[in-house]
């Protein structure tokens, strides 16, 4: 069905938000050419939030909900948000009103456009030093590592083609991320303005802390980003910079012994080293080839979903 599309929002907390929200969205949805479903994710929210969504789901069906039994985080419920979704098209939005959705239209053009992935990147942030700071840091690093230039990789208002996003992994915080993994799949990624209007109700869940899981999920992804197709190159490198000192070692080892006999056991330590460090970098190396042997099969079945 053209136009299908699947909004998901997680929610913790955000019971006074969640009535305007579902009024705006049936506002700038309703009198265009889309069909649409809304799915919230209540990820264990300690209010009423829940029982606002279920109210209004038992007034349309398009609305729907489901309940984590405790908060496992925004990235979880987007996820599970995903896998409920039946549209051609899933877009992402926070649940607090910060997200404005008269931007939705823009992102459906870009979709219909032919594009894979859309991004909302806010011009201008109304978070204090504390919040832009470090994510202009894992902004700029995302970039440098993973080649792709999309300037804003901490804002959740994106669309996608539910095909692909449906294949792909997600969990800690990597909800950020998951443009690195959509582009090992399509270059057909964009990113759009949009609007960051001030939160009315409730209070913000981010913190600090969670900088410092963002910055760890980062490194990851930039791992998978440089060597999910080529995984032998990680592991060949680090097999040769085991392989090449333990196999210095044994070779001087050999040549005292033959040309001037002296005992190998005399260096007990040092031959055990050279062993541990040869075997390693094999087993490393061997790892490489099965990963290498996996991807080529992975790819061989051409998973990748093919442009419509």
């Amino acid at each position: 069905m053209k136009n299908f599309i699947s909004i998901i929002i997680p929610l913790y907390n955000e019971e006074k938000n969640v009535p305007a929200l579902i009024e705006e969205l049936f506002e700038i949805l309703e009198p265009r050419d889309f069909t649409f479903e809304i799915i919230f994710v209540d990820d264990g929210s300690r209010d009423n939030t829940f029982d606002v969504v279920k109210r209004a789901a038992s007034k349309d069906s398009r609305i729907k909900c489901v309940r984590f039994r405790r908060n496992f985080g925004q990235t979880i419920a987007i996820k599970a948000g995903i896998d409920l979704a039946e549209g051609d098209t899933c877009i992402t939005m926070d649940g607090d009103m910060q997200h404005d959705p008269k931007d939705i239209p823009e992102l459906m053009d870009k979709i219909n456009a032919g594009y894979d992935l859309v991004c909302g990147f806010r011009n201008k942030r109304l978070d204090g030093f504390l919040r832009r700071f470090p994510s202009k840091i894992a902004n700029f690093m995302a970039r440098k590592f993973s080649r792709l230039n999309i300037r804003d990789f901490g804002s959740t208002y994106r669309a996608y083609r539910t095909s692909l996003i449906k294949q792909m992994p997600v969990y800690g915080e990597m909800h950020r991320f998951i443009p690195i993994f959509v582009a090992m799949t399509t270059d057909r990624i964009t990113e759009i303005p949009i609007s960051i209007r001030p939160r009315m109700h409730g209070k913000s869940n981010y913190g600090l802390a969670r900088t410092f899981k963002v910055l760890s999920d980062l490194l990851l992804v930039i791992f998978f980003a440089g060597f999910f197709t080529r995984p032998i190159h990680i592991f060949g490198y680090f097999s040769s910079v085991l392989f090449l000192p333990g196999f210095f070692i044994l070779a001087w080892l050999s040549v005292a012994k033959i040309f001037w006999n002296i005992a190998i056991m005399d260096y007990g330590p040092l031959f055990v080293l050279g062993i541990l460090l040869c075997l390693v970098a094999l087993q490393l190396f061997t790892t490489g080839v099965v990963c290498e042997y996996l991807v080529r099969i992975y790819y061989g079945n051409d998973k990748r979903q093919p442009y419509s």
